[in-house]
């Protein structure tokens, strides 16, 4: 598989900024979301900040989950800077672990990825909700 972040460029105002880091990775702060034509309806969120290279596949779980509805407190939200009334400048990804059978690749619903769009400001944020797993089936065999 050829590897597209090679050539991997980017200008300063598509760099998101993780003020925290992604948990495991409190380190690594400044990402930009790669599209690649190939892997659609996957994206890659690459981090930008030297090596070793750090990416997580991504996915809009609403492509798969059209319901799919986290409980999100204020808190949770204020440190990217989004109120509650501000909804609509929100982004949802969730990290995916795509499996060597790509049927069974899970995409992590207890953690989404959300980025203000506005203030390019991102943060995985832990929920605790039963609806959801850190491995939810992307293919849904019985939909």
């Amino acid at each position: 598989m050829p590897d597209f972040f090679d050539d991997l460029v980017f200008s300063p105002e598509d760099i998101i900024t993780f003020p925290g880091g992604i948990p495991g990775f409190e380190n690594s702060k400044r990402f930009v979301i790669v599209p690649v034509p190939q892997c659609e309806p996957f994206s890659w969120l690459a981090c930008v900040d030297g090596a070793p290279p750090l990416r997580f596949a991504i996915i809009n779980p609403l492509i798969f989950i059209p319901d799919y509805s986290p409980k999100l407190s204020k808190e949770q939200l204020s440190d990217i800077n989004i109120g509650i009334g501000d909804l609509h400048d929100l982004v949802l990804y969730a990290i995916v672990t795509i499996g060597q059978n790509p049927i069974d690749s899970t995409a992590n619903l207890t953690g989404p990825v959300i980025i203000n769009k506005n203030t390019k400001l991102g943060k995985q944020v832990l929920i605790d909700d039963d609806r959801y797993s850190t491995q939810d089936p992307i293919i849904r065999k019985n939909r």
